[in-house]
Parts: structure tokens; sequence; C-alpha cells
């Protein structure tokens, strides 16, 4: 409807300037050819009617200057709001991809490192021993525009005094070095008190038998273990510095945060990992003993009749599959600790 308004006004204020000037050249003619008698009158009425008729179709063309002028003002608005978005998105794309490239080397350098795993005494349990050193070192200008690490909202004229002043104290380049050492230990086994199974369908349906983290143990730290966030000077003379200034220190302390963050969901897969393996080995080892019995890892929608092994282990249907469990779990212990193999291969 506003559309309609706007074009009617156009198209009157057109019809009004058109009109002015036909009036204008029509009173100019007008007057040429009256009688030299009444022609100092005439000049005069002529001069008066073209102010008048001038003043008419200049405000209708000003009219129409202004309406094209806020279009084109609106266009502009509009194209430079468009701009800012794709620059806004385009900085939030950069910033999950190095973040996730971050990541990947993380899992790269924690991958790298050998874990120590052995069965426990119980013979479900084994442990799971890990640690080793990330050391990481970036350009802080892939940080300058990622709100997560906070150097980006430092607007204030305190935070950018002290910028400004670092920066003519050490010029050239910056780097962040991140050295940080990772630890991880934990029980892993099969949790029989978790082991059900169902009959039903005549066939003999096994569920939760998988290998999983049981419990996280105390970890030994190394009292002389090297852990550091640095910010680096790097100067054109070709030597580099520690930035000891307060400037960065929040975000060196966000950065290390993350860092340490990307470790542990590292180690968190390679476990995840490791019980996949194991679980996928010993359900077809006990398949082979077993032919025609079958596993699942999901019972919430079934209908069927499930009971706990832990409860039902006299069970005549369920009683010589778990003493095998347990008897396999024994004889795979044996077998790792006596070939020295590695357990997770790669």
């Amino acid at each position: 409807m506003g559309l309609l308004l706007d074009r009617g006004r156009m198209i009157r204020n057109y019809a009004i300037a058109a009109v002015c000037i036909l009036l204008i050249a029509g009173n100019v003619a007008v007057f040429i050819f009256l009688p030299k008698v009444i022609a100092p009158l005439a000049l005069i009425l002529s001069n008066a009617i073209t102010a008048i008729l001038m003043l008419i179709s200049a405000q209708a063309l000003s009219s129409v200057i202004q309406h094209e002028l806020s279009r084109r003002s609106a266009e502009l608005a509009e194209k430079e709001a468009k701009e800012r978005e794709l620059e806004e998105k385009v900085r939030t794309l950069e910033n999950r991809n190095r973040e996730l490239e971050s990541r990947i080397d993380t899992w790269k350098q924690t991958g790298s490192v050998p874990a120590d795993v052995s069965f426990t005494f119980k013979l479900e349990t084994m442990t799971f021993d890990k640690s080793g050193y990330i050391v990481k070192e970036e350009p802080l200008e892939r940080f300058i525009n990622d709100p997560a690490y906070g150097l980006s909202n430092r607007k204030g004229l305190l935070e950018r005094l002290n910028k400004w002043m670092d920066d003519l104290a050490h010029p050239g380049a910056k780097k962040v070095l991140y050295i940080g050492k990772f630890y991880a230990k934990a029980s892993i086994g099969l949790d029989f008190s978790k082991i059900k199974f169902s009959t039903d369908g005549g066939n003999l349906v096994l569920f939760g038998v998988k290998f999983s983290k049981l419990n996280d143990l105390a970890i030994d730290r190394d009292p002389d273990e090297v852990e550091h966030c640095w910010l680096l000077n790097e100067y054109a003379e070709g030597f580099t510095s520690i930035n000891q200034s307060g400037v960065y220190e929040e975000f060196t302390e966000v950065y290390s945060r993350f860092r340490e963050e990307e470790a542990h969901q590292a180690i968190a897969a390679e476990m995840d990992a490791l019980c996949e393996h194991y679980t996928e080995v010993f359900r077809n080892d006990l398949a082979e003993r077993f032919p025609g019995i079958e596993f699942c890892d999901h019972i919430e929608d079934s209908d069927a009749t499930w009971y706990s092994l832990k409860e039902h282990i006299q069970d005549s249907r369920i009683y010589p599959i778990a003493s095998n469990m347990f008897l396999m779990a024994d004889v795979l212990n044996g077998y790792i600790e006596a070939s020295g193999i590695k357990l997770l291969s790669r």
C-alpha cells in the first residue's frame, strides 16, 4: 500500500512540474503578442506569473529529487548491512575452522604417545594409563576477532591505551606458545551388573556386553613437569622475548584452558575407540563359542522380557555363557601380557 502511495505522489509531482513548464511557456508567448501600449505592464505581470510558476515547479521537482535520494540511500544502507553480515559469517567460519584444525593437531599429538594398558586383578577390567605433552605455537592475529578468546571485546579507552603502549614497547609479530602435560588413568572393563539377557523369539540376546570406562584412577603427577602458556614477541632483528605485561594475561589463561579441554577430548576419544575394539573382539569370540547368540546396545524400545545376569546367574540358559565370559577375560588378559602386543592397532 505504501509503495502505491509513493508512486502516486511521484506521478503527481511530475505532472505539476510539467504543467508549470507549459504555463511558463504560454505566459511568455501571450505577453509577446500584446499591444505595445501595455508592454510595460505586461512585462511586470509576465515576470510575476513566471516567478510563481517557477516556485511551484521547483517545489514539485524538489520532492522528486528527495524521493530519489531517499531510495538510493536505503539501497546503499541495505547493501552495507548485507556486506557486514557476510563479513561476520566469514569471521565465524574462519574461527570455527581454526578451532577444528587445532583439535585435529591435538589429537594427533596425543595419539603419537603410546598408551600403557594392562588388565587388573579383576578379570573383567583393565587400566588405561597415558600421559604426554601438547606443544602449540600460533600467531596471535588468529584470535583477534574471535570473541571466545576475549580480545575482540577489549574496546575500552584504558584497554586500547594499554595495548597501544605494549605495541610501542614490543613492536613486531606476536605468537602464543603453549606447553602442557596431559594425564589419563582409568579402569576399563565389563560391568557384569549391567548385563541383561532375553530369550523372547527363541534366540538368546545379550545387552550390556561391552567394554567401558568404569572409574577414574588416582594419578601420580610429576613434580618437575613443564607447563607454560606464554605470549612471545618476535623482533625484526631475529630474536624472541616473552611478553611480561598483563595486557594478554586473560587471553593466555583462556587459550591454555581450551588446549586442556582439547587434550581431554582426544584422550576420551581414544579410550572410546579402545573400548569399541575390545567389545568387538570379545563379542566375536563369544559368538564363535555359542552360535546363535545375539547382542544389542539399546533396549529402551524393546517389548521383550529382560533378565539381569547378576540375579539369574544360575539360570541354565545363561550360566555356561556367563562362565565363558569370565574365562575369556582371563585368557585375554594372559595372552596380552605374554605377547606384549599393542592393545589398540592403528
